[in-house]
């Protein structure tokens, strides 16, 4: 198993009255496993993630307040009836790269400065891919067929009791070094999952993205 490793690198500054973040994901590959590494920038704002850097994902190569009264809350699980997942999500209190890279092993992983259940925002879900033969691990093909996903299926992320309900507007692949997802409250409610297109290459990513319809 490979040794990852990563020291932390300053954000450039702002361009705009608002502050705005961007975390760099560093791309990493190993003949086992890969994790998914964000490095930390900066706790004061986190509008958005650069996926520049975004590892392979694969191994082929407490709640705020709402308007409304209702306190947000962390996902639990997501299912997806139309490729048959099931799966649990993880919602690790931190960015250190090791870490989350073992959580990663247990399956989706939340990451920590997106939006939990029931707020405005992005709530951004990563899982590996992988498309070899014998895979001893399973949760590293937890999202193999996020790609097989149309606009108009429905995604239920489940947390505090509810069950929260989005339709897919896009799926979509993406360049590493010129994707970025953006977190900002402003958005709405949304939800966006991430893996990577191991078939294509190192810098190959796909997208899901869906908009928020229901709490159940």
């Amino acid at each position: 198993m490979a040794d990852f490793s990563l020291a932390p690198r300053r954000a450039p500054a702002p361009v705009f009255a608002a502050a705005t973040i961007v975390i760099f994901f560093l791309s990493l590959s190993a003949a086992d496993s890969v994790g998914f590494v964000p490095c930390y920038l900066d706790s004061s704002c986190r509008d958005s993630v650069a996926l520049s850097q975004l590892p392979e994902l694969g191994t082929d190569i407490e709640a705020k307040p709402q308007s409304g009264g209702e306190a947000a809350v962390l996902p639990e699980r997501i299912l997806i009836s139309a490729i048959g997942l099931d799966l649990p999500v993880q919602n690790p209190q931190t960015r250190d790269i090791a870490a989350l890279d073992e959580r990663l092993k247990e399956g989706p992983v939340r990451y920590v400065d997106s939006a939990r259940l029931g707020e405005k925002g992005n709530v951004l879900v990563f899982a590996h891919t992988s498309h070899l033969p014998v895979i001893r691990n399973q949760m590293y093909k937890a999202f193999n067929r996020v790609p097989e996903l149309s606009p108009g299926d429905a995604i239920t992320v489940q947390g505090g009791g509810r069950s929260y309900v989005y339709n897919v507007t896009s799926v979509r692949k993406a360049d590493a070094s010129d994707a970025v997802i953006d977190l900002s409250p402003t958005l709405g409610q949304k939800l966006t999952l991430v893996t990577c297109d191991t078939l294509t290459g190192k810098s190959a990513r796909y997208i899901l993205e869906a908009d928020f319809v229901a709490a159940l």
